[in-house]
C-alpha cells in the first residue's frame, strides 16, 4: 500500500492513469484478435492470451500498490478468468470477450475519476454487476472442467511460452531488479523514508509475478520470501537496518544470477537459495528489528556466513578467487543509480556478470516541458539565422566568423532533430483503438468487416497525433456504417460477405498521409446532388460538376444522405468535423469513390507543427518558403519549352512532361521583377503524384524555418499553410504545395 503524502500520491496516480490507459489500449486489440482466432479455428492463440493476461496482471499490481480496491478486484477477476483459458479448461467465446471489453470500458471510466479524485471508492458498488458476471463465468468453467477427484487443474504448459516472451521477461527482470536494488540502497541511507521501501516492494512484486507466470518456481519462491521481509519494513513493523538491507541485496543478487543462468543455459538454478531464504525468514520473524529479540545469533546473521553460490562472482579461471558477499556489497554505492545492468562493476551485478541483462533507460517528461523545449529550439533557429545574416557584417572579411556560424548551424540542426524526435510517436496506438471501434460497429450493424492496418509504425508529432484521433474515428465509422454493405447484400452483388476497411499511413514530401479505404458500395452521386439541392448548396442539377466537387458536399455542416438516424450516424454531424479538425492542423482531406467498388479518404497532415526545412524564394519584394520535401528541381526555361493550351493554361515541357505553371505574382497580386518565364526561375514541385512549376524571381537559399500560424482574422489564405520569421525579422509565407497543385487541376478541367 502507498504510504507517501498527498503530493506524492498525486504524482503516482498521474503515472498510474497514463500507464493504465496505455495497457488498455494494448489489451483491447489483443482481446479482439483472440476472439477472431477462436471463432475461425476453435482454438485460442496462446501467445495473445498470455499477453492479455500479463497486461491485466500489471494493471492489478499497480492498482493494488495505490490501494485502488475497485480496480484491483475487477482486474483480479479478469486475471482469474484468463488463467482458466491459459490452463485449457475452456475456450474463449463472444460472451467472455464482451465481458473483457466491458471491463476495459469500466476501468477507463474509473481512471477518469481517479485522475481528479485520487480514489476509486465511488465505483465500488457499481462494480458489482461486472464482478458477478465474472463469478458466474468462472463458476461455470470450473464446475464443468473439474476433475473426478475434485482437484483444480494445475501446472504450467511450457509450450505456450515463445522466444519473444522469454526475451521480454529477461529484459523486464533486469529492470525490476535494478530498481529494487537502487531503492534498497537509498532506503539504507534514509530508513525513515518508507516510500523507498514501497518502491522496492513494488518492483520486486512485479518480478515475482512475472517469474510465477513463466513457471520459474525458484525465482518466484525466493522473491516471495524477500518480499515478505520488505513488506514488514514498509508497513513499519520492522526497523530497516544494514543487516536487513544486506540480505535483501544478497537476495536480489541471487535472483539476478538465477535469471542470467536461465537465459544463458536454460537451467533454472539459484545456488544457496535455501540458506538465503532461512536468513530472510529469521529477519522477517524478528518482532521489532534491532529493538526486538534476535532470532539468530550474531554469526548466523552475518552476510559473510551465507554460502557463496548465486550472489558471488563466478571465477573465470582457477587462479581467480571469488569475492565474498560482503566485499561485493561494499562495492555498491550507497546513493544514486547502482548501475546494476550496465556491466561497469559498480553494483552487485556489475562486477559479476560478463553479459548483464539489457535494460532500456527511460524517463517520463512532462509534455509542457517538451513544448517549451521545442519553442526554445524554434527561437534558437531564428536567432541563428539572424546572426548568420546580420546586415552589419555585410561585405566584411570574417573567415573565422563564417566557420563559427557553420558550426553553430550544425549544432542547431542537431538540437532541433533531437528535440523533434523526442515528440515523435508512432501511429500504432491510435490505429489500435480503431480495432475496437470496428468490432463494436460491426456487432451493432450485424455486418462482417475485416480491418487491415498498414504502416502503424509511421511516426508523427505527439500534438498532431492527439488531434487526428477524432477525425479518424469519424472516417472509420463512416466506412463501416455507410460504405460496407450487409453480408446478404454483398453476396447478391458477388462480393465476399466480409467487407474490408484498410488504414494506411506513410510519409511523403514532409507530410504524413493517412488513407482510409473500404470496398463497399461507394458514394451515391445522384443522392448527394439531390441533398445538395435541398440544402441550397448547389443551384443547378449538378450535371456539370466534377465528381471531386460533388464529394466535397459531404463535408458541409448538417449534410447527410442516411435514410434513418441510428446510434452510429444519420444526423449530419461528423464529416464537417473531420474537415475542420484536419484543416486546423494545416492538413487536407481528399475523397475518391467508385460506385460498387468503395471509397477512399486520403488525409494529408504535416509531420510536425513546429519546424520545417524550406527553400526561401523571392517574388518582387515578397519572400515565400517552399517545403524542401516538395521540390524536385529548379530550372531557367528557354522559349521553345513554353506553350499555351487551348484552355489558356501555361505549360512548360521538361524531359517529355508537360507541367502547368503557377505565377506566384499573379496569384498573390505582387508586382514582380520578371514577367518573362525565360528571365525568372521555375521551381518544379510535386505532391501525391501531381506536379507543377512555380514561377519566381530568384532563389534566396535553403534554411530551417519555424512555422507560425496565421492570425484568425486573416481567414483562410489561399494555398498558404503558415508563416515564418526570417533571420532579418521579415515574414515569409509558407506555401501549401498540395493546395496549389489541386488548384491547377481544377483550373485545368
Amino acid at each position: 500500500m502507498f504510504n507517501g503524502d498527498m503530493e506524492e500520491r498525486m504524482e503516482y496516480i498521474k503515472y498510474f492513469v497514463n500507464d493504465s490507459r496505455e495497457l488498455l489500449d494494448d489489451a483491447e486489440p489483443q482481446i479482439i484478435a483472440m476472439e477472431e482466432k477462436a471463432l475461425s479455428s476453435g482454438e485460442v492463440d496462446r501467445e495473445v492470451l498470455n499477453t492479455i493476461f500479463r497486461l491485466f496482471h500489471s494493471l492489478k499490481g499497480s492498482a493494488s500498490f495505490l490501494d485502488l480496491q475497485t480496480v484491483t478486484r475487477i482486474t483480479h477477476e479478469a486475471e482469474t478468468l484468463l488463467d482458466l483459458f491459459r490452463k485449457g479448461q475452456a475456450v474463449i467465446n463472444g460472451k467472455h470477450v464482451n465481458l473483457l471489453i466491458r471491463t476495459s470500458d469500466f476501468i477507463r471510466k474509473i481512471l477518469n475519476t481517479v485522475e481528479t479524485q485520487l480514489s476509486d471508492e465511488e465505483y465500488a458498488e457499481g462494480a458489482g454487476e461486472i464482478l458477478e458476471d465474472y463469478q458466474k463465468s468462472i463458476d461455470l468453467i470450473t464446475k464443468t472442467s473439474a476433475s473426478p477427484n475434485g482437484l483444480e487443474q494445475a501446472g504450467f504448459d511450457e509450450h505456450i511460452i515463445t522466444a519473444e516472451m522469454n526475451r521480454r521477461f529477461f529484459e523486464e527482470a533486469s529492470e525490476h531488479l535494478d530498481k529494487t536494488e537502487k531503492m534498497l540502497l537509498v532506503l539504507e541511507k534514509s530508513p525513515e523514508n518508507l516510500e523507498y521501501a514501497d518502491q522496492a516492494f513494488r518492483s520486486l512484486h512485479s518480478f515475482k509475478g512475472n517469474a510465477g507466470f513463466f513457471g520459474y518456481r525458484e525465482l518466484e519462491v525466493l522473491s516471495h520470501h524477500a518480499e515478505t521481509l520488505l513488506d514488514r519494513i514498509r508497513e513499519g513493523e520492522k526497523a530497516c537496518d544494514s543487516k536487513a538491507v544486506s540480505f535483501l541485496l544478497i537476495a536480489v543478487d541471487a535472483l539476478r544470477e538465477g535469471a542470467a543462468r536461465v537465459e544463458s543455459s536454460g537451467k533454472l538454478e539459484v545456488p544457496g537459495m535455501n540458506e538465503i531464504i532461512a536468513h530472510l525468514d529469521r529477519l522477517a520473524a524478528e518482532p521489532g528489528g534491532n529493538n526486538g529479540e534476535k532470532v539468530c545469533g550474531a554469526d548466523e546473521c552475518n552476510p559473510e556466513h551465507v554460502p557463496n553460490g548465486g550472489y558471488e562472482k563466478p571465477a573465470e579461471n582457477e587462479n581467480e578467487v571469488a569475492a565474498p558477499a560482503t566485499q561485493i556489497l561494499r562495492q555498491v554505492p550507497k546513493t544514486g543509480n547502482s548501475g546494476g545492468g550496465n556491466g561497469e562493476g559498480t553494483g552487485p551485478s556489475g562486477g559479476r556478470n560478463k553479459q548483464p541483462l539489457p535494460a532500456q533507460q527511460v524517463i517520463r517528461v512532462d509534455l509542457e516541458k517538451l513544448d517549451r523545449l521545442l519553442d526554445l529550439v524554434g527561437e534558437l533557429v531564428i536567432a541563428e539565422a539572424m546572426v548568420a545574416n546580420n546586415q552589419d557584417l555585410k561585405g566584411m572579411e570574417l573567415g573565422g566568423f563564417e566557420k563559427a556560424v557553420l558550426q553553430l548551424d550544425k549544432i542547431t540542426r542537431d538540437i532541433q532533430e533531437v528535440a523533434m524526435s523526442m515528440r515523435m510517436v508512432p501511429l500504432a496506438g491510435t490505429f489500435r483503438k480503431m480495432v475496437r471501434l470496428v468490432r463494436d460497429l460491426t456487432q451493432k450493424e450485424s455486418k462482417k468487416v475485416n480491418l487491415e492496418i498498414i504502416g502503424e509504425d509511421t511516426e508523427v508529432d505527439k500534438t498532431v497525433i492527439e488531434q487526428i484521433s477524432d477525425p479518424l474515428v469519424h472516417l472509420i465509422r463512416n466506412a463501416v456504417d455507410h460504405g460496407i454493405e450487409s453480408p446478404g447484400e454483398r453476396s447478391s452483388l458477388g462480393k465476399p460477405e466480409t467487407g474490408k476497411v484498410t488504414i494506411t499511413a506513410k510519409h511523403a514530401a514532409g507530410d504524413v498521409w493517412i488513407i482510409v479505404e473500404d470496398d463497399g458500395k461507394g458514394l451515391d452521386r445522384e443522392k448527394i446532388l439531390r441533398k445538395g439541392m435541398e440544402h441550397g448548396l448547389i443551384r443547378s442539377d449538378g450535371w456539370d460538376l466534377k465528381d471531386e466537387e460533388v464529394w466535397e458536399l459531404i463535408f458541409e455542416p448538417g449534410f447527410s444522405t442516411a435514410g434513418k438516424i441510428t446510434s452510429i450516424s444519420g444526423r449530419g454531424v461528423g464529416m464537417d468535423v473531420v474537415k475542420r479538425n484536419i484543416e486546423k492542423l494545416g492538413g487536407k482531406v481528399n475523397v475518391r469513390s467508385k460506385t460498387g467498388a468503395g471509397t477512399m479518404f486520403a488525409v494529408r497532415i504535416p509531420l510536425t507543427l513546429a519546424i520545417i526545412e524550406g527553400m526561401v524564394v523571392k517574388v518582387g519584394n515578397c519572400r515565400y518558403t517552399i517545403p524542401i520535401g516538395s521540390i524536385k528541381e529548379s530550372i531557367q526555361p528557354v522559349a521553345d519549352q513554353i506553350t499555351m493550351t487551348p484552355g489558356d493554361l501555361e505549360v512548360v515541357r521538361i524531359r517529355g512532361e508537360m507541367l502547368p505553371v503557377v505565377r506566384l505574382h499573379e496569384l498573390y497580386k505582387v508586382p514582380p521583377k520578371f514577367t518573362d518565364l525565360t528571365e525568372g526561375i521555375l521551381i518544379v514541385v510535386e505532391n501525391n503524384e501531381k506536379k507543377g512549376c512555380l514561377f519566381v524571381d530568384e532563389l534566396l537559399g535553403q534554411q530551417q524555418v519555424v512555422i507560425k500560424g496565421l492570425s484568425g482574422y486573416l481567414g483562410r489564405v489561399r494555398s498558404i499553410s503558415g508563416c515564418a520569421i526570417l533571420g532579418d525579422g521579415d515574414v515569409s509565407m509558407i506555401l501549401d504545395i498540395a493546395d496549389l497543385l489541386s488548384s491547377i487541376e481544377v483550373g485545368r478541367q
